[in-house]
């Protein structure tokens, strides 16, 4: 083979794999998740405000990263209740479960609360408690957020195909053995999000 023949051939192989990339971007980038939906701030919103906007309140601090619940029974899964009047998409279920697949990053700005809020990072989180949860840490905690009640824990939102059901986890932690979790059933109607049933509820301390 003669040193131009090799060129062209590498030279060929090289455009074949541009246009098989070329080809393939596109379709990755309409399967991945982009993130945080504005309809998935707008149900945080008032969630939010339904359960820990208080007219006490002055602080809200929300954790920066999403969180999905680890259930100390491996076999209890909420969304299977057979419970009278209770029917929850199968496409809400499975939605849920691939978006807390991982954790993601919330973002400040996008946070539509009546009440002055901000969000903790994991640095700021490990800094203060060191992976421990006792009395000790709670009180540098207060010190440093001294107008909170704790933190909220936010999941990712699970939406059914016709995006008339999600599902939603939240929770807060205020103290030793002090929180709480909420597994929320929404629905949309007239354009609003409300809650249609609240499936577990666990409250610590």
């Amino acid at each position: 083979m003669t040193r131009a023949a090799g060129w062209i051939i590498g030279l060929s192989l090289i455009l074949i794999e541009l246009g098989s990339t070329a080809l393939s971007s596109p379709r990755w980038q309409a399967n991945s998740d982009v993130g945080v939906s504005d309809e998935e701030y707008e149900i945080y919103a008032a969630v939010i405000k339904q359960i820990y906007v208080l007219p006490e309140t002055k602080l809200l601090i929300i954790e920066e990263r999403t969180f999905r619940y680890d259930f100390a029974d491996q076999n209890d899964e909420p969304w299977r209740d057979k419970r009278k009047g209770l029917t929850i998409d199968e496409s809400a279920v499975a939605d849920y479960e691939a978006r807390n697949s991982r954790q993601w990053l919330l973002n400040r700005a996008s946070f539509k609360l009546p009440v002055k809020f901000n969000l903790i990072t994991d640095l700021d989180l490990k800094a203060i408690f060191h992976g421990n949860w006792g009395e000790l840490e709670w009180i540098q905690y207060y010190r440093r957020f001294p107008d909170s009640s704790g933190f909220v824990m936010l999941s990712r939102i699970g939406f059914n195909t016709g995006r008339t059901q999600a599902l939603l986890y939240v929770g807060s932690r205020c103290g030793p053995h002090c929180g709480d979790l909420h597994f929320l059933l929404l629905e949309k109607a007239n354009g609003t999000w409300t809650t249609k049933k609240e499936i577990r509820k666990k409250s610590f301390g």
